[in-house]
């Protein structure tokens, strides 16, 4: 369940710029919630450790 009402998300999709069909604007407020939720756990601190490798290195076995 989303935590803002129908309004309020009509009021995003105005924001937006968005031009909905009624079945489209049912399906993604319907959906809504779940984005919600996604994005707290996205925004919460994470330590450095949860970050992935940007960088690798090989073996000495395969190394050039």
């Amino acid at each position: 369940m989303t935590k803002i009402n129908e309004a309020e998300f009509d009021a995003l999709v105005k924001r937006a710029g968005l031009t909905l069909t009624a079945r489209q604007r049912s399906d993604i407020y319907r959906a809504y919630g779940t984005i919600e939720t996604l994005v707290e756990r996205l925004r919460q601190p994470r330590p450095l450790g949860n970050e992935p490798a940007t960088i690798f290195t090989l073996d000495k076995d395969h190394q050039p």
